[in-house]
């Protein structure tokens, strides 16, 4: 096998690096149509007859008590920043959730859910911004037994005028997913 010649790496570079100059500059040219305008703040669990207790946060990763049965019956909480504060009343009729399950063994969706349905509320606070309720069985149910990364989304229409309006991805990790996974790690 002969060896390559320098000049031949070298186009190579420059080729690639001109691929990633046009694809920069078209993302930059195209009309952008989404914008992050909700961000939470806060996470609190909310169960019936206790004062609700504030989850600790690090950066978008929120981490949830273990699950017990008291925690059935109980929700989690969110408040988000609106940045545009018109939007904010029509965000929490029509908003959905999608929620997706963490350290899935496969690939798999993830389940959209209205945020007025399925137990989900989606309310305006009256201080501004918005307060989405999670039943704590919904939010932790199915393949989302660790955990669950959550979005909030509103699109503002149909058709190609319309705009999506999204939160970053939040991160709620159960406190006890990682001994489960150290004692299923153990097992193997």
């Amino acid at each position: 096998m002969q060896p390559m010649a320098k000049w031949a790496l070298w186009l190579g570079g420059a080729l690639v690096w001109v691929a990633g100059v046009a694809f920069a500059l078209f993302a930059l040219a195209a009309p952008s149509r989404a914008e992050m305008a909700f961000s939470p703040e806060q996470a609190r669990l909310v169960c019936a007859g206790v004062q609700p207790e504030t989850l600790k946060r690090h950066g978008n990763s929120v981490s949830v008590p273990a699950s017990t049965e008291r925690l059935r019956d109980c929700r989690v909480e969110i408040d988000f920043a609106v940045r545009h504060a018109a939007a904010a009343e029509r965000a929490a009729e029509a908003s959905y959730v999608e929620l997706m399950g963490l350290k899935l063994a496969r690939a798999a969706f993830p389940q959209r859910l209205a945020a007025n349905g399925a137990g989900l509320a989606l309310k305006p606070r009256a201080e501004g911004g918005l307060t989405l309720s999670v039943p704590f069985d919904v939010l932790f149910g199915g393949d989302r037994k660790r955990g669950a990364a959550l979005i909030l989304a509103w699109r503002s229409g149909d058709g190609g005028e319309a705009e999506a309006y999204l939160s970053p991805t939040l991160i709620l990790e159960r406190a006890d997913a990682p001994a489960q996974l150290r004692a299923r790690g153990a097992a193997n």
